[in-house]
């Protein structure tokens, strides 16, 4: 009888996976050089396993500005291309002011994190945000003052967009939370099997300790950065599951509706008669309730019956603007928020 170990062949289908997977990390780290990445910026673990947190963002990056460019939006993938080559001049300068690599001075995968959340954040970036997503550099102040001017110079629509005369800002009340009476009755808690919390609570939970929804956005704990849009629909979330929220501070990462806005989606809700405040599943008609079917009086039939891949940048834009101010829209009302106004300002 032999003893020992005994050593099995392993299966060809194991071996094809093992090869296609090799591949497919081939494949995505050739598509990140041809992209102008230097591979040896890279941990060698994540070069040797094909993911990680520098991959991951670079990944983000390079595919959202991909996709811009496979809808035609060439005037925004212009401006993001612009934004990137801004934030690396500021790496060089400080790099030869401080006698630094690049690289020390910012990171290839948190320049494009802070690029991405720039981006995709209707307000400026937070020098604090900066901060805690990890940028250490003693020029921190100028970066800022780079970014808020790239977003001066693309913002496309003022609050007064739409030309109301008697417009407002809507205002909170600082250091004073907004709470629900109760939770929204069709608000459903789903936790995520693995942290035990739904997806909107891991952002709550962040936000509540202090952390601006910048960081929140740019420090994942899967290393993979999300649009601060989405950090911000978390927190309006859980203002709908009857957490208190603290919304001044959330309108510092993306401004609420104005008056008019606000009046604008009231009009909405009357005309399609969807009453946002029962179940999604049947509120509109018995149908599910879709953002666009809803925002029908604001932009209208044409734009309603196009493909997502016909719509035109400026109606993408127009529609990206009025579902994050649908948003606050909706979570005010499920939660029974009544917005306040400053007055007397035009």
């Amino acid at each position: 009888m032999t003893k020992g170990e005994i050593i099995l062949p392993v299966p060809t289908s194991v071996r094809e996976l093992e090869k296609a997977e090799a591949e497919k990390r081939r494949q995505a780290l050739a598509d990140l050089e041809s992209k102008g990445v230097d591979l040896e910026q890279i941990p060698d673990e994540e070069l040797h396993s094909g993911e990680g947190e520098c991959i991951t963002a670079l990944k983000i990056w390079y595919n959202y500005v991909d996709s811009l460019e496979n809808r035609g939006k060439s005037d925004l993938v212009n401006g993001l291309d612009d934004l990137k080559s801004r934030i690396e001049a500021w790496r060089m300068d400080m790099a030869e002011r401080y006698r630094m690599a690049p690289a020390a001075v910012l990171e290839e995968h948190l320049l494009v994190k802070i690029a991405y959340a720039t981006a995709t954040c209707t307000s400026k970036m937070n020098k604090e945000a900066l901060i805690a997503a990890g940028v250490r550099s003693n020029g921190i102040d100028e970066l800022t003052s780079v970014l808020g001017d790239w977003v001066d110079e693309n913002a496309k629509a003022s609050a007064n967009s739409d030309g109301e005369a008697n417009d407002a800002p809507m205002t909170f009340t600082v250091g004073e939370p907004v709470k629900a009476t109760k939770p929204w009755r069709h608000a459903v808690y789903k936790p995520n099997k693995k942290t035990g919390k739904a997806v909107w609570e891991v952002s709550y939970d962040q936000f509540a300790n202090g952390t601006h929804p910048q960081t929140i956005a740019m420090t994942q704990a899967s290393g993979r950065p999300i649009q601060v849009a989405t950090v911000v629909g978390h927190l309006l979330d859980a203002l709908e599951h009857g957490r208190a929220v603290d919304l001044h501070r959330v309108s510092s990462a993306s401004p609420p509706p104005t008056k008019a806005e606000w009046e604008q989606l009231a009009r909405c809700e009357v005309e399609t008669c969807i009453n946002v405040t029962e179940d999604p599943a049947t509120s509109q008609n018995g149908e599910r309730f879709t953002m666009t079917n809803f925002l029908l009086p604001i932009m209208g039939t044409d734009f309603a019956a196009k493909e997502y891949k016909q719509r035109t940048p400026e109606e993408s834009e127009k529609f990206s603007k009025w579902c994050k101010l649908l948003k606050y829209y909706l979570a005010f009302r499920r939660a029974g928020v009544e917005p306040v106004w400053k007055l007397g300002v035009l």
